[in-house]
């Protein structure tokens, strides 16, 4: 912690405050002088030609970027059937800045065949943000958004315990277009495995949020942006996936929209369905608590095979009217309908040694089905103050209202058969039958506001509301199969609610050629978890501050150094406070903890941008009131799986980001993470520290082969890695992929994903009394075909981009 404070002190005292912006406007014309609708036009940083802003020409042909930081640049203008020009470099100053007229002369003759000759990386390091650019994968069509997602850098999915992890650390953040889920891990998972990656344009990884964003999540965001057609006029694309690896996968989605000058329809509509497996292994050598002789130990052997079948389906739908040029209302409706099912043989078998008989076997029939559903509703303002020129009393407010409705029906059903019962062996009931009906209702208002204070400040500010109330009502039956009687000791009606009041201000300005944003948000948070089957109620009320800075230092033409500061916190998911059961097999189960608390972190992070598009990152981060899973002896053979506030824990990572050109049509990006992690907590009266230094290297290959052909050649290593008491060897997976542009509107793409079966998940876990052993593989190995079609209008016209309020609860819904 000490270390972290000198580090924030050292930035803040070596750098005054500050940020300087400007607004670039200027017209597009074709050769005649008229004006040119609707063209696109880029704003590129001229010493790498970057892309620093987008927007699209208005009716009368004029451009306008706002916020431009001070800086050498060049303007770009394209529009289909004319030819690109770039405008001379020029130089942006605290003042506004008019850009030449840029004239558009006309392509001649018809384009004889599609040629590619660039696309964007599929990873891309942006100062504040790496961006994952789905929608330009190849490899990555076809799939699910859970796969997609595990092939992002820094990004870990723990397959057996259903958990996302970011650079090493849990406490992730999951948002979609910017809306929180609000959802336990368990449903999050869920709902990325039943989600197709074909409605996905990118995939965001904020490591350290300003203020403006929720003060949730220590190890910082995963924001999942959905496709979202910008086109004038009536269009859409229409794209369709077929695929197998052990088990076949279909995968299907429409996108349609009609944009006026004034109003804007659209709609989006994807279906996921396939199979998949759950190949689990798992020894355990745990003590055993229930006799009397310390050294008595019950050595475990496990397996399940689970054959799992999912549809998923996902839905948007939404209107932006803009009555005047400066106001514009929004209402959008998204729905996610998640159908899963398992089925399949479990067993096990119990010795007191490694040499000694079995004195206990069983053989237990699993079935498992979840019927979730989750559906949100936003109406949005935005109204700009004064003419965009940048002057005094310029200003934009943003209001959102959201209501969302989740809800999840789950059933686990356990028909055990004792194989042989030796002695004192306690065979388990025939039968477990769980239900668990869910709902969570939440309620958001959120307002922004942003205005120019002068030409080199500006401030934003705004104020946020969310409430949001769950019921969870577990009902377990155990009994001899076809004799199963409800269990009112192991049943559980758990309600919770929660409200949390926010406010923040953050200050942007320049001095010299320092950039700073300096922000502190406030949340107040009052929550109330009922079990009333126990008649257990936990009141929590606290208020707390969450500061964060932002600095930029351009060290020369292609240089620039940037610092940032937050201070976060985790609040718990709904689902682990709740103290209810739920069952693996007969001898495994997970239980909430109502009393678990929030933890606690601050992050510091620096970054250094060099030319061509490289970054190196040094970040540092201290949490306290760790939370993580535990996993404990019970009753001799049992285990049980839970959340606890066990100590506290510091980490340094190492970023490096880079793209290379190989040769001429070969494009590598590459990212390597390095990260050392302590943790230091009391585990079962046992005070420990463990150190782990790990890392992960990605590389994304990009090939254009000529005559409309391209390929991509994607992998990713990670080393051994330890996380609180849980450990991972090292894993990787190697994806290729190749695509034809048979027509400016048809693209087919095939695509073969771990190639060699690697992606294989072995974690272990080892503690003073005991430990365990697990191996878990999943059908991994797909080859998918996929065809994508564009109809209709396709002149582009600039998108308005938008975030809801309920982004933050909504994730810790799942």
């Amino acid at each position: 912690m000490k270390t972290i404070v000198l580090f924030l002190l050292a930035i803040i005292t070596s750098y005054k405050l500050v940020l300087a912006q400007s607004t670039l406007s200027g017209t597009v014309r074709d050769g005649n002088g008229r004006p040119l609708a609707f063209a696109s036009v880029a704003l590129l940083n001229a010493r790498d030609s970057s892309v620093a802003k987008g927007t699209a020409s208005d009716q009368r042909g004029q451009y306008a970027f706002e916020n431009v930081r001070a800086g050498r640049y060049v303007v770009r203008a394209t529009a289909v059937g004319y030819q690109k020009i770039h405008s001379p470099g020029f130089d942006v100053t605290s003042t506004p800045t008019d850009v030449p007229t840029l004239t558009l002369i006309e392509t001649t003759g018809k384009l004889a065949e599609v040629q590619v000759t660039a696309k964007k990386p599929f990873v891309e390091q942006q100062l504040d943000r790496m961006v994952v650019n789905v929608a330009n994968s190849i490899v990555g069509s076809g799939s699910t958004a859970l796969e997609v997602l595990e092939k992002s850098p820094g990004v870990t999915v723990d397959y057996q315990n259903e958990r996302l992890q970011l650079r090493g650390k849990e406490g992730v953040i999951v948002q979609i277009d910017g809306k929180q889920t609000y959802l336990s891990a368990q449903d999050v998972i869920a709902t990325l495995r039943s989600m197709s990656s074909d409605n996905i344009e990118t995939i965001e990884l904020i490591t350290n949020p300003s203020a403006k964003y929720d003060a949730a999540g220590n190890s910082g965001i995963i924001n999942i942006r959905l496709k979202k057609n910008t086109n004038v006029g009536t269009n859409g694309t229409a794209s369709v996936a077929g695929g197998s690896g052990r088990f076949d996968r279909e995968r299907g989605s429409l996108q349609l929209n009609n944009r006026t000058r004034k109003v804007n329809l659209f709609g989006t509509y994807s279906l996921n369905r396939g199979g998949n497996y759950w190949d689990f292994l798992l020894d355990r050598n745990q003590p055993d608590p229930s006799s009397t002789d310390p050294n008595r130990r019950n050595i475990v052997s496990q397996y399940t095979y689970l054959k799992f079948r999912d549809v998923g389906q996902n839905a948007k739908a939404g209107l932006d009217f803009s009555p005047t040029k400066n106001t514009t209302i929004g209402l959008v409706w998204t729905g996610l309908w998640s159908d899963h099912r398992e089925q399949g043989p479990a067993g096990a078998s119990f010795r007191r040694g490694d040499n000694l008989p079995v004195y206990l076997q069983t053989s237990t029939e699993k079935t498992y089905t979840t019927f979730s559903q989750n559906q949100l509703g936003n109406l949005n303002l935005q109204h700009t103050f004064g003419e965009k020129d940048g002057r005094r009393g310029h200003g934009q407010l943003t209001a959102d209202f959201d209501i969302g409705h989740f809800s999840r029906q789950y059933t686990n059903s356990l028909l055990t058969n004792t194989l042989i019962a030796v002695g004192d062996a306690n065979a388990p009931v025939g039968g477990l039958l769980i239900t668990q009906p869910s709902t969570i209702d939440i309620r958001t208002m959120k307002v922004d506001y942003n205005r120019a204070l002068s030409n080199v400040w500006k401030l934003e500010t705004g104020l946020k509301s969310a409430s949001v109330k769950t019921d969870n009502d577990l009902r377990l039956s155990s009994g001899p199969d076809g004799g199963l009687v409800p269990d009112p000791t192991l049943s559980n009606h758990f309600q919770y609610t929660e409200r949390v009041n926010a406010i923040y201000a953050s200050v942007s300005g320049k001095w010299k050629n320092a950039n700073v944003q300096l922000g502190l948000r406030a949340e107040h948070t009052h929550s109330e978890g009922n079990s009333l089957t126990l008649n257990q109620v936990v009141t929590r009320d606290y208020l707390k501050w969450f500061p964060s800075l932002f600095v930029s230092q351009p060290l020369s033409e292609n240089q620039t150094l940037t610092f940032s500061y937050s201070y976060r916190i985790d609040r718990p998911n709904y689902q682990n406070l709740n103290p209810a059961r739920g069952y693996v097999d007969p001898y495994a189960y997970s239980q909430g903890n109502a009393y678990l608390r929030p933890q606690f972190t601050h992050a510091v992070e620096g970054k250094l941008s060099l030319k061509k598009g490289v970054f190196v990152s040094l970040g540092a981060n201290y949490t306290s009131d760790l939370m993580f899973f535990t996993i404990h002896a019970l009753e001799g053979n049992k285990t049980y799986v839970t959340t606890e506030n066990l100590g506290h824990s510091q980490g340094y990572t190492l970023t490096l980001s880079w793209p290379l050109t190989v040769t001429k049509g070969w494009q590598l990006q590459a990212n390597v993470l390095g990260y050392y992690n302590r943790f230091q907590y009391d585990y079962e009266g046992t005070l420990l520290q463990i150190d782990n230094v790990a890392g992960r290297i990605n590389g994304n290959n990009a090939f254009t082969l000529g005559h409309g052909w391209t390929a991509e050649l994607n992998g990713w290593v990670s080393t051994p890695a330890v996380n609180g008491i849980w450990s991972t060897p090292w894993m990787g997976a190697l994806d290729t992929g190749v695509q034809k542009v048979v027509s400016s509107a048809l693209k087919v793409k095939f695509s073969f994903q771990d190639v060699f079966h690697t992606n294989l998940f072995r974690p272990s876990v080892n503690t003073p009394n005991g430990n365990q052993v697990g191996h878990l593989m999943f059908d991994t190995r797909v080859a998918m075909l996929n065809l994508t079609y564009t109809f209709g209008n396709q002149k582009l016209k600039g998108e308005r981009q938008r975030s809801t309020g309920s982004d933050d609860e909504t994730r810790r819904a799942n």
